[in-house]
């Protein structure tokens, strides 16, 4: 008999939901890729097709995965078994989305973990006075240091299963009931310090104003990409999320809307404090990835009280990325712990350490295997693609389709109405979510891939 048989996971509040989830779906892909996503996409265009994925599409999945996992009060991969049969294709979308989830943590793990360190050299003065060149200098070298990589990477691994062991309302819900608010609190503080900087308003101008000259395929795969990377969606964990609810006491429509709709909200927060601050300084906002680690702690050095700013920023950011692991592993653990009738504290121990192998191929795509470039990718490029553009997207396709016509589309409604306060899930969706939105997913999945790999 499994633990979860004994003693049901089950959310403390509907606060703790709330800031669980949002922890779990905001991630460093609110503040580490969103900023550099926007710098090398022309700001405010950018920024305004992701919100609008981010309503058409993110939203619909959220309530849906959230609804199915509430109906069932299981997880993703068990769940999708008692509602389509074992052995059903449905049932791929609880593995795609475990695919997705474990690959993403694999790689992702080793950004926090990057972060964590960051927030110790701001603390003890260790990147005070370098220029940008030497900035950039240091991150190259500490990506390449495979002890601080393996060290940091493994200390992260520790301290999430340390907090998971817990369960889900000592543990995970009581971690993010303090990490998120913290979040918050200093994004606004850091957003307003940029806005008070010479030329501060420049940045904002540019990241509220879309130019559509700019509009494109590549822009649209890379706003889809971003928006599923961001919101959690397709990823099965919001199903696992939704089994610990109540289900005759949880409102799913408002739930899932404030959810999605955060990320957003801490994304653009995150650009607040971020362009401002670069405009001011007169950087590239186009370098990509380098961005958070590279360019920001030089401004934060020449900034006065730099020290304290630069930690504050790594802080958040670590508060992100550290909640959003949380939620990454709860649902990988809870969906492998209830198909192989584990107990939820072996599986976790077994899934910290195949993650943790797993994340070797990006910890050393820069160093021992950097030789190696499936479809010509770098590896940690590699399992980005993998779990974005492939896993993720298909996860969404199988849910839409499936919450649309097999489950089917009426009880779907009736199901997400039950405790709904605010609004119910509309009718007019239904052709939406089963039709319209698993062609443009299709669509934009095939053109990333050519993207990617230079197919085509």
């Amino acid at each position: 008999m499994s633990e979860q048989t004994v003693e049901k996971q089950q959310w403390g509040s509907a606060f703790g939901f709330i800031m669980t989830s949002i922890g779990y779906a905001v991630g460093v892909g609110a503040i580490w890729k969103f900023p550099y996503m926007i710098g090398m996409n022309g700001g405010g265009m950018f920024l305004l097709v992701c919100i609008l994925m981010g309503i058409f599409i993110c939203i619909p999945l959220a309530w849906a995965e959230l609804t199915l996992g509430r109906y069932t009060q299981t997880s993703a991969i068990v769940g999708m078994r008692q509602l389509a049969g074992k052995g059903s294709p449905w049932v791929l979308f609880g593995w795609f989305g475990f695919a997705a989830c474990f690959t993403m943590i694999s790689y992702y793990i080793t950004i926090v973990g990057d972060v964590l360190f960051y927030i110790f050299k701001f603390v003890t003065g260790g990147l005070a006075g370098m220029s940008i060149e030497e900035m950039s200098a240091y991150y190259n070298s500490v990506n390449t240091n495979m002890g601080i990589k393996i060290g940091m990477a493994a200390l992260m691994f520790i301290v999430t299963a340390a907090v998971l062991w817990f369960g889900v309302q000592k543990g995970l819900e009581a971690a993010n009931k303090i990490l998120i608010p913290m979040l918050f609190i200093f994004l606004v503080i850091l957003g307003i310090r940029g806005l008070m900087l010479p030329g501060g308003m420049e940045g904002i101008t540019w990241l509220f104003t879309p130019d559509f000259s700019l509009l494109s395929p590549e822009l649209l795969i890379a706003a889809l990409n971003q928006c599923f990377f961001l919101a959690g969606v397709g990823l099965a964990s919001l199903f696992s999320f939704g089994g610990y609810l109540d289900p005759k006491d949880s409102d799913i429509p408002f739930s899932g809307t404030v959810i999605i709709m955060s990320n957003f909200v801490v994304a653009v927060l995150a650009g607040v404090a971020i362009f401002p601050a670069l405009f001011s300084y007169d950087m590239d906002i186009t370098q990509g990835t380098g961005l958070v680690f590279q360019t920001l702690p030089y401004v934060f050095n020449d900034m006065s009280m730099g020290t304290l700013w630069g930690a504050l920023f790594f802080l958040l950011l670590f508060a992100a990325g550290w909640s959003s692991v949380l939620g990454l592993m709860e649902g990988s653990v809870s969906a492998i712990s209830d198909a192989f009738k584990m107990t939820r504290k072996k599986t976790l121990l077994i899934l910290s350490v195949l993650c943790f192998i797993l994340s070797f191929p990006t910890i050393f795509s820069t160093t021992y295997w950097v030789d190696i470039r499936p479809l010509n990718m770098d590896l940690y490029t590699f399992m980005d693609f993998l779990a974005i553009c492939i896993f993720c997207p298909l996860s969404g396709i199988f849910l839409a389709v499936y919450t649309t016509f097999k489950f089917p589309f009426s009880k779907f409604v009736a199901e997400s109405s039950v405790g709904a306060k605010y609004f119910h899930v509309p009718g007019i969706l239904k052709y939406w979510l089963g039709i319209i939105l698993p062609i443009i997913t299709l669509i934009l999945i095939l053109t990333g891939i050519g993207s990617y790999t230079g197919l085509w």
